[in-house]
């Protein structure tokens, strides 16, 4: 039997930056250097000292351990006394501020990292921070009676998001002002974009149809209608997949726009009987939950492509009238001749995204039957090539030259006829990279994509794992948070932490790299391929009992591999890189 996790009594000060959504809107690049440098300075050279210890970092935050209550107090008040005395410039003007909030918690651990409620509590208070300041909960106030000089303000029971009683919080700030929050920028959620453009979700549409195998049918009007709002500059469209997080869920649209930070969400169902379809949607207004407008659209399926733009141009100039009918027109993507091929593409979509050596045959069946379809159906070869790239990047081919060679073919295909369809032109630049292809000009296709869809998370990803494989880690970061910021809550938010891991190693950070392959893999319990980068990370670090385990665990169920083979599936990443790469793999072991 496997042994369960320890569990331990300690204090949890979570930090995040106040506004940094805003500030990366207004200058993304200052913005990440100007928090690498806090942390590297201030936090990474003094923590230590104090008997503390990061064991998550967020991109625009962290979680720390400390082993005394004092101690995580005093050492985060002198941190906001740093920044308070320093202050630093911020893009946009102010000054650059944390919020922090610290509790006590029972927490799981299980390796580097602990778990549990506590752990997001301390989220939860440090969200209720004054900017600059610390909030703390009543036990750590009463902990604290003639331990600390510091002066707490008693903000009463407060009411946390995701925490079923109240909660007894006391805040501090270096000048003494310890207000309750109660501006926009006060409760603005970690990792949550706050745009100055109209900002829109569309949810799940129900499955009115009687039939349970016909959820995709839903889902793929929904996709549309996403892409199709994407596309039009004036709005901030929340990614498909972090809004498909509320499938089957039952939340009031209220607290969907706060823990999203959208001012609209589209609401729907799809009724589809033989050859007819019914579309019924409705806008709401996240504040107030208040109805704004609504339709009702039917037709045949055969009509479904200009029935789903109807709707799309309808939410639009209900929601802002200045965008005229003839923009959204202009932002169609280039559709299939037969719905019967967009029918498998679509149903293709959840075994390609599953990531996962079983199911990647699948998808590739579906998309080589669409293709057999309307041979020149761009997004359907495109997605093909990119089913191809997983078998030989993920080391799931027996035979990896055929696997290259099909790629190789459906790029060319895919190239010719992708047109300005951003998921398209996103899924032909990762099938680019993962083929080993030229990565200039794939990430020339993501550069495409995100100027027809500045909202494509995915283009953001694939730009990112582009620069990286490029030797451009730093501004692979800073496209990796684009995506992650552009859906907070996309269920293959793996894909950009191992992402990040990459970038981090290639910077010389292996150590930051093991933390984010970890948390991806605990997101993804079942995933097998990122053991190869927690091989060759821990193996950087010397920890070669971890990096031999871990490499025990990717190769498990594949086919033989070598340290050649395994060179020529990443022969994309730059030489450098790729060197390093392979030497960690053969320190764990591979030969």
């Amino acid at each position: 039997m496997a042994a369960q996790p320890d569990r331990k009594l300690v204090p949890i000060v979570s930090l995040d930056v106040v506004g940094y959504s805003r500030l990366t809107e207004i200058n993304e690049r200052q913005t990440l250097r100007l928090v690498q440098r806090v942390y590297d300075r201030l936090i990474a050279r003094t923590i230590g000292r104090q008997g503390g210890k990061v064991f998550k970092t967020m991109g625009d935050g962290l979680l720390a351990e400390f082993q005394s209550v004092v101690a995580a107090v005093e050492w985060t008040a002198s941190l906001q006394r740093e920044l308070h005395e320093r202050k630093m410039k911020q893009p946009g003007g102010g000054y650059f501020q944390i919020r922090a909030g610290i509790v006590l918690a029972d927490v799981l651990v299980a390796g580097d990292d602990l778990y549990g409620s506590g752990v997001n509590l301390s989220v939860r208070v440090q969200v209720m921070a004054p900017p600059g300041g610390i909030c703390i909960t009543k036990w750590m106030y009463q902990y604290l009676d003639g331990r600390s000089e510091l002066q707490f303000t008693d903000l009463g029971p407060t009411e946390l998001k995701n925490v079923s009683r109240t909660v007894r919080i006391y805040v501090w700030h270096p000048d003494g002002v310890a207000a309750k929050p109660g501006n926009a920028l006060a409760t603005e959620a970690p990792g949550i974009v706050q745009s100055s453009r109209p900002s829109v979700v569309v949810l799940p549409f129900d499955n009115l149809s009687g039939e349970a195998d016909q959820s995709y049918f839903a889902d793929a009007v929904v996709e549309e209608i996403t892409a199709t709002l994407s596309r039009i500059k004036d709005f901030f469209v929340i990614a498909r997949n972090s809004a498909f997080a509320y499938k089957g869920r039952a939340i009031d649209v209220r607290q969907i726009g706060k823990e999203l930070g959208v001012r609209y969400a589209v609401e729907g169902s799809v009724r589809r009987v033989g050859e007819r379809v019914r579309i019924t949607t409705q806008l709401v207004e996240t504040e107030t939950g208040n109805h704004i407008w609504s339709t009702k659209v039917d037709g045949a399926v055969s009509d479904l492509f200009d029935l789903q733009d109807k709707v799309a141009a309808e939410v639009a100039s209900a929601i802002q009238p200045s965008i005229r009918r003839v923009e959204v027109e202009r932002a169609r993507s280039k559709r299939p001749e037969t719905l019967a091929a967009y029918d498998l593409v679509m149903r293709a979509l959840p075994h390609l995204w599953a990531h996962r050596m079983a199911e990647n045959p699948h998808a590739i069946a579906y998309l080589e039957r669409a293709l057999a379809l309307e041979p020149n159906y761009g997004l359907a070869a495109g997605l093909a090539a990119w089913a191809r790239g997983q078998q030989v990047a993920y080391n799931w081919a027996t035979d990896v030259a055929a696997e290259r060679a099909e790629g190789e073919r459906l790029i060319e295909i895919a190239s010719q006829t992708v047109g300005d369809d951003p998921t398209a032109l996103t899924a032909l630049a990762s099938a680019m990279m993962q083929l080993g292809g030229d990565v200039r000009q794939a990430v020339n296709f993501a550069d495409r994509a995100l100027q027809l869809d500045p909202n494509h998370a995915w283009a953001w990803m694939r730009r990112g794992y582009g620069l990286v494989y490029l030797g451009r880690p730093e501004e692979g970061l800073a496209a990796f948070d684009h995506s992650a910021r552009l859906s907070p809550l996309d269920p293959f938010a793996f894909n950009v932490h191992l992402g990040m891991g990459l970038a981090h190693f290639s910077a010389g950070r292996p150590e930051k790299g093991i933390e984010l392959a970890r948390q991806a893999l605990a997101e993804r319990p079942g995933l097998t391929w990122p053991y190869r980068d927690l091989a060759t990370y821990y193996a950087a670090e010397g920890r070669l009992e971890q990096a031999r385990d871990a490499l025990e665990r990717f190769i498990y169920l594949r086919p033989a591999m070598t340290s050649a083979s395994l060179r020529d599936g990443l022969r994309f990443m730059e030489k450098g890189l790729l060197d390093r790469y392979i030497a960690g793999l053969e320190k764990a072991g591979l030969t």
